[in-house]
């Protein structure tokens, strides 16, 4: 074999090779656009969930905010509107309790928990509603009582932190479809 033959054959090779590659990429972009595949934050919200009416919640709150942009990026809407609402999301309670988690043997806090809850049904167009769930999110935070405006900073930014964990946790339960025979008919208690 010359070496203008071991040329030529490297050619062919690498010819060979740059199509297989291209082959391989086309065929994983394919797999990956059939398979699917969401980007994160691209969801489809359940059917009757387009246009919610939220009930309350404060809209300058991290938990309504964290619903607006979770909505918003769903193509849905939240609606000022009663009447034009697909389906109504009533708060019942929400609170965001501080306690002690951790105390030294001189009864100083070294620790504290802060505990978002929120507890919530959903109404539909027919008057049916779903029972009463509830969500529930806790952090831990460490006090020093020489540094109060670095511990309250702290506290303030983990209260955010739930509040937004809390509005992303309530838009994934609207993620999932009612089961109708967990509603509860108009008129009757829930």
């Amino acid at each position: 074999m010359t070496t203008r033959d071991m040329a030529g054959a490297r050619q062919g090779v690498r010819a060979f090779s740059f199509w297989l590659a291209m082959a391989v990429v086309l065929g994983l972009g394919g797999v990956t656009a059939g398979c699917g595949y969401h980007l994160r934050g691209m969801t489809d919200l359940a059917p009757g969930f387009e246009r919610v009416h939220v009930s309350g919640l404060s809209r300058s709150g991290e938990v309504y905010r964290t619903l607006a942009q979770q909505f918003a990026n769903a193509n849905a809407q939240l609606v000022d509107d009663v009447g034009s609402a697909s389906a109504q999301l009533v708060v019942e309670d929400e609170s965001v309790e501080q306690r002690a988690s951790v105390v030294d043997p001189t009864a100083d806090v070294r620790q504290y928990e802060l505990r978002h809850e929120l507890s919530y049904h959903i109404e539909l167009p027919d008057g049916s509603r779903t029972p009463t769930q509830q969500i529930s999110q806790a952090r831990n935070y460490n006090y020093d009582p020489t540094g109060v405006l670095a511990s309250s900073s702290n506290e303030a930014q983990i209260r955010r932190e739930l509040g937004e964990l809390v509005g992303e946790l309530l838009f994934y339960r609207l993620l999932a479809p009612v089961d109708p025979e967990t509603l509860i008919a108009p008129g009757e208690g829930g």
